[in-house]
Parts: structure tokens; sequence; C-alpha cells
């Protein structure tokens, strides 16, 4: 089978991801991280967290793309790595506090239960949850629905009200998480378009995965160029001055109408243990 090629615009998501992971791994102190889940949209699943684990920390990976976990290996972080399989993600079996933060990028929005999700995040996490989302407040979006309605696609990119940062900052208060940053990234300029590429995902692929598990599917062969840029520790110069503008101004809503993506972190809220002493008062 011919391998599937991402295509520039997915390599500076990867390269964005990438930046937001080390900046985040500095300033919150973080050690241990799960993605879940860790399969793919329109990419190669399963690579996501590699920011992570390039910047020391530890990642498990939930329902992973077996056959993409060569990625890690090709960069050398495969001691970095750890998997679970066939985990269900609203009930995985993790203890409670096992990870400093728990993770989606994009997919988590397939499911059919997000606040029963996102509750089981939060209880494997010792502090913080992170959401990068797709953003459907840019231009891209109604093209995007255009072509699924013209050429009778099922939709099958999640839950579209979930897809608005409005929404998801919601879902963490409902859920008891603290939100202690919000913002848009993967903001290269041009609006993030689906064309024949997509098309012929959507023919060969395209399938709902709207289910409690959300296990891979079959998908095709990638091929990742991000990670030779990562091996080599070499990036291609438009990219990092890209990169630059993303994340300087990253927080808030102030790139929001162009980029791609949207990210909420939220916190866990501390549990009050009310000691009630011997006068009755709150201690």
């Amino acid at each position: 089978m011919k391998k599937e090629i991402e295509v520039f615009g997915v390599t500076y998501d990867r390269y964005v991801l990438f930046q937001l992971h080390q900046v985040l791994t500095q300033t919150l102190n973080l050690s241990t991280i799960v993605e879940m889940p860790s399969h793919g949209a329109k990419a190669a699943g399963s690579l996501y967290a590699i920011g992570f684990a390039a910047a020391g920390c530890k990642v498990t990976l939930v329902n992973p793309e077996i056959e993409t976990l060569w990625g890690w290996e090709k960069i050398s972080l495969q001691d970095k790595v750890a998997w679970a399989n066939d985990t269900h993600v609203y009930k995985t079996g993790f203890p409670d506090n096992a990870f400093d933060l728990a993770f989606n990028f994009v997919t988590w929005t397939e499911l059919s239960s997000p606040a029963l999700y996102l509750k089981e995040m939060k209880r494997i996490s010792k502090k913080y949850v992170l959401l990068v989302t797709c953003n459907n407040f840019q231009p891209g979006y109604p093209w995007h629905r255009f072509l699924h309605r013209v050429f009778g696609f099922e939709w099958n990119h999640g839950q579209v009200e979930y897809n608005h940062i409005t929404r998801v900052k919601k879902l963490f208060t409902e859920c008891g998480l603290n939100i202690t940053e919000y913002g848009a990234i993967d903001t290269p300029g041009w609006p993030d378009p689906s064309g024949p590429r997509d098309v012929r995902l959507h023919r060969r692929f395209g399938k709902s995965r709207m289910d409690h598990t959300s296990l891979p599917r079959k998908g095709p062969e990638w091929e990742v160029p991000f990670l030779e840029y990562v091996r080599k520790n070499t990036y291609p110069e438009w990219m990092k001055v890209l990169g630059r503008w993303d994340m300087r101004f990253r927080k808030g809503v102030f790139k929001l109408p162009m980029s791609h993506l949207f990210y909420v972190l939220g916190e866990k809220q501390k549990e009050r243990f009310a000691l009630i002493s011997e006068n009755g008062a709150e201690a």
C-alpha cells in the first residue's frame, strides 16, 4: 500500500503542539503524562505527545495505533512511552492521581459522553487536564461542512458543540476543573482547508467513532515528515518564524478567528476537608 504523506499543514500542527508541550512541561513541572485516547484524526495517531517526552516526561498512550509506534523509536524516545490497550475511557482502571497531566489532541469530541470522559481524566490526573480541540470559529469550518454535505460523507469529527472554546471552558467548570490557561494555536495565516486529500481519506476511512472506548480503527500507512525534523533537531525557517508568533500570542482569544486549534488547561480543585474543632469552628 502506498504511504499517505502528512501535508505541511499537519507538520506545522505538530510543530506548534510540540512547542506548547515543551513550555507546559517546564512551567508546570510535569513528569508523567497520559494521552487518552491516542488515535489520530486524518493524521498518524499516537504521536501527538512526543513534545512531552522530548521534554523529559514519561508518556502513557491509551488505545494507541500500534502501527505508528515505530515513530517513537525513530526519534529515540521509545524508553519514554508505554501504552494501555482495550481501555474503557470512562472507567480506565488507572489509580487516582496516576499522572501529572491528562491530555488529548482533537479526538475526545468523538466520544458519546464528553462529561463522563472529562471526569475520568480529572480522576486519573494529579493536577492538570489539557484538551486541544479543532476550532470551528475560523473560515475553513463552513467549507468542511459543505464538502461533507456535497459528497454525502458521514460527519465523523465528533460533537461540533465542543469545537467552540466557550463550550469547552463551560464543560471544564461543570466538571470541577479550574481553568488556568486557554488560547488559540496553529495560526499559520491560512484557513484550515479541506481538499482532495481529505475527500480521499473520507472515502476510504471516514467512519464515526462515537463510542465509549474510542479504540483505534484501520487507517492508512502514514509517513510523518515531522519526525525527521525532531530526529535532527532542525526545523525549516518558515516554521520557526510562524511558531514564534503562534506561541507568543497564544493565550486568550486574540488569534481565534484564524487559528485551526484551541486549547483549554484545567487544574483540579483542591479537596476541602473541614476539620471541626472542639468548639465547633472550622479549622
